[in-house]
């Protein structure tokens, strides 16, 4: 239960303490969050700690609860205020109905019992109130974002009256991994989505709101008296920690995109349309990527190339057609290069249906199945399919079954050819060994690992370190990651020991490949 702020107002400090002993506030679901014995700092008060209910005198030096109320009313700071009144002021009292004040109590007759009456019925219209203000808060952000100004009225009434305490603003939008269906009617499962940001009591956070059912937008306030690293840092440490509250939600890694320091709220709908244009690019970075926009240079914001894929679809099906497998994959692994180049979104969607209908039509003139009936009858893959990477890795080990099959008929036995796609697909994890891959097919580790020499020539343990050290090589011509962060992609715990690997299957450093490659 979300407990009801009340602020208590009283130039009698004696009479603020009666009020607050007078019951058990936080059994009948209420919290005082602050107390004011002068006038002069009601308003301040209120813009800080937003109470739901004010609990006011109605007389007192310098400024009155009347006076009070009107000014806490038109700016909206609070959703209800109750007035305490003596007989003499009833008259009083009654005016301040019409302003809008919820109610008066009589000061003399406010004993235990009554107070926790008053104050059920009060709860239950706060309550109702706050779900009134919630939708309206939600419509106004997403008419906002969506371009259409906000006048300062609803400003505040959008960011709970919070937005004009900054200055400068933070946008941070975040977009769990787009999954791309490569099958035909087989659609990767859809990550369940927070219909609301959960509250860590962040008094920075102006707004938090899912945004085209497919991502959700963050607003930040700031004070442009912080400098702009500062800002930067902090919009990090934001972004980093909302990463976790997304993979948690989720269960699936988010890319982001952020912008800090935006002056004027009006520039960020602007903002937020950019931000979405990095994220349909998402899939040509490496998982969970952070556009920083402040950062970005002129020439990435050109337009994506269009990403030419007839000739190179083509030298694939003339490759598989003569049965050349190797060539094939390196083939597709050139088309892949050429769509992270590209980065053309809508090309290389394009591009995927074409290769899907390709290795179909070859696998039915092989009498194979299809790959969606393959999918349908098998426990299916664990392929990333919201990953350039992760598709073409898809691609290149359909390309790698059907190397172990010609016309149909098996060159290697269905367990080395398990054993192969299990390396495929879990190459990046650090238990991944001979052992556990005969565990996994049901058979002594002796028996895998005479098997697997035998059909293939190589030992189990070497076939894995080719494959992880084919990946890394292909990570390392990405260029978006450091060295120790790409051993631990290709399921090396140390990056030294990584590092010793490599030059040794290479004969140079992965510095020294990344150097050679420029």
């Amino acid at each position: 239960m979300n407990l009801v702020k009340v602020m208590l107002v009283d130039d009698e400090v004696l009479a603020i303490e009666h009020m607050k002993n007078l019951i058990s506030w936080q059994q009948l679901g209420c919290e005082i969050v602050c107390t004011a014995n002068k006038p002069s700092q009601v308003i301040r008060l209120a813009r800080e700690h937003r109470p739901d209910l004010i609990i006011m005198d109605i007389v007192m030096p310098g400024k009155d609860g009347l006076a009070l109320s009107r000014e806490l009313l038109a700016e909206g700071l609070v959703l209800k205020i109750v007035l305490l009144t003596s007989y003499k002021e009833f008259e009083y009292a009654k005016e301040a109905l019409k302003l809008g004040v919820s109610n008066y109590w009589i000061k003399h007759e406010m004993d235990a019992e009554t107070v926790r009456r008053e104050l059920g019925g009060l709860r239950e219209e706060i309550e109702g109130d706050r779900r009134l203000r919630k939708n309206d808060r939600g419509r106004l952000l997403v008419d906002w974002l969506g371009g259409r100004p906000l006048t300062d009225a609803q400003w505040r009434t959008a960011t709970a009256g919070l937005g004009e305490a900054f200055d400068r603003l933070h946008l941070l939008v975040l977009e769990p991994a787009r999954m791309m269906p490569l099958l035909p009617g087989v659609m990767p499962n859809k990550p369940e989505w927070p219909m609301e940001w959960p509250s860590a009591g962040d008094s920075s956070l102006l707004a938090a709101i899912p945004f085209l059912e497919s991502c959700f937008v963050l607003i930040y306030g700031d004070k442009s008296s912080r400098g702009e690293s500062k800002m930067r840092e902090l919009l990090e440490e934001k972004a980093a920690e909302a990463r976790r509250t997304i993979e948690q939600l989720t269960g699936r890694a988010a890319s982001m995109a952020m912008a800090y320091g935006l002056p004027n709220r009006a520039d960020v709908p602007g903002k937020l349309a950019e931000a979405l244009k990095w994220l349909s690019q998402a899939m040509f970075h490496s998982s969970g990527h952070l556009f920083r926009m402040n950062e970005l240079q002129r020439e990435e914001e050109k337009a994506p190339l269009h990403l030419e894929w007839e000739e190179g679809l083509t030298k694939t099906k003339e490759l598989l057609s003569d049965s050349q497998y190797e060539e094939a994959a390196r083939e597709v692994s050139a088309l892949f290069s050429l769509a992270l180049a590209a980065k053309d979104a809508n090309g290389f969607a394009d591009l995927c249906r074409q290769l899907v209908s390709v290795l179909n039509r070859y696998r039915a003139t092989s009498g194979l199945p299809s790959l969606t009936e393959t999918w349908a009858a098998g426990p299916g893959t664990t392929a990333d399919w919201a990953s350039l990477t992760g598709i073409r890795d898809w691609f290149l080990s359909e390309l790698n079954a059907l190397a172990g099959t010609s016309a149909g008929q098996p060159t290697l036995s269905r367990k080395v050819r398990q054993a192969l796609e299990q390396m495929e697909q879990h190459y990046g994890d650090p238990e991944l060994d001979a052992d556990a891959i005969a565990r996994q097919l049901g058979i002594s580790r002796d028996h895998f690992r005479h098997l697997f020499k035998l059909e293939t020539g190589k030992t189990a343990l070497d076939r894995l370190t080719e494959i992880r050290m084919e990946k890394a090589k292909l990570l390392l011509d990405e260029g978006n990651l450091k060295v120790y962060e790409i051993a631990d992609r290709v399921g090396f715990r140390n990056g030294q020991y990584f590092s010793q690997v490599f030059r040794k299957m290479t004969g140079m450093t992965p510095l020294e490949y990344m150097e050679k490659r420029r």
